[in-house]
């Protein structure tokens, strides 16, 4: 059983596979197992991935139709052998001692949760110098900054936690996916530990299926987006944290 299950949709990502590759390929801790789901790739993803699972057996292929990234990511779940499972997009990179650091403070947690880096505009870096352990769902949800910084590619989630609770991405969404995942998990969880020193690498690419520039996917994804945020507000209100929702912008102030 290796320690990590890396889940990675692919959808006509030829040109990120080598990067992407390179960052499991360099990663300090070697136990891991990767699961790229091909959605559909109309490229060459699909060919340069069988090269990659021929030459190393820790590599697990999955061709399919397209159907999103959600369903895509359901699809690595059933895959997965792993004791943490961590959801990867392919044209990120992580920290070559990621998986090691986060690791090293699993002490099986159903969560640990690290930083991140962006080179978007629209993402503000969220970098921790200190470890929290948390218990309580307002702690959870303050120092992680979940209900506005939901990226589930910040997380390692224990493969048994997730089973268990047959915890699912919503297959009908081609956004907001994340949070309604990643609220659901918190408040699912035990104890959770935020990695201090330990970073994910968003990297914005303009080209990816969510930023399509079509007319009717723009206007799907508003639509979406009014979803998610609808969805953070009920979920505090629901949860007894409004005040982090209230002053949600205020608060990332002082991270």
């Amino acid at each position: 059983m290796p320690k990590i299950s890396v889940i990675i949709p692919v959808y006509n990502g030829e040109k990120y596979l080598s990067r992407c590759f390179s960052s499991l390929k360099n990663q300090t801790c070697q136990d891991w197992q990767a699961i790229f789901v091909d959605d559909g790739s109309t490229d060459k993803s699909g060919d340069i991935l069988d090269k990659y699972a021929a030459k190393d057996n820790r590599i697990v292929v999955i061709h399919k139709e397209n159907m999103g990234v959600s369903a895509a990511r359901n699809d690595g779940i059933k895959r997965a052998r792993g004791i943490y499972i961590h959801f990867m997009d392919v044209d990120d990179e992580i920290d070559n001692n990621y998986y090691e650091s986060m690791l090293k403070f699993a002490d099986n947690r159903d969560i640990i949760c690290s930083g991140f880096v962006s080179n978007s505009k629209y993402s503000k870096n969220l970098v921790y110098k200190k470890i929290h352990v948390l218990k309580t769902l307002f702690g959870k949800l303050f120092w992680s900054q979940a209900l506005i910084k939901s990226f589930v590619w910040r997380y390692l989630f224990k493969t048994e936690f997730i089973k268990k609770n047959k915890l699912q991405f919503d297959a009908g969404l081609i956004s907001q996916e994340d949070a309604v995942f990643v609220l659901n998990a918190l408040s699912l969880s035990g104890q959770i530990v935020i990695v201090p020193n330990t970073n994910y690498h968003y990297l914005f690419n303009i080209d990816s299926a969510l930023n399509r520039k079509d007319k009717a996917h723009r206007e799907k994804l508003k639509k979406q987006y009014k979803i998610g945020k609808d969805f953070r507000k009920q979920y505090a209100k629901s949860n007894q944290v409004m005040f982090l929702w209230r002053f949600r912008k205020l608060i990332k102030l002082f991270f």
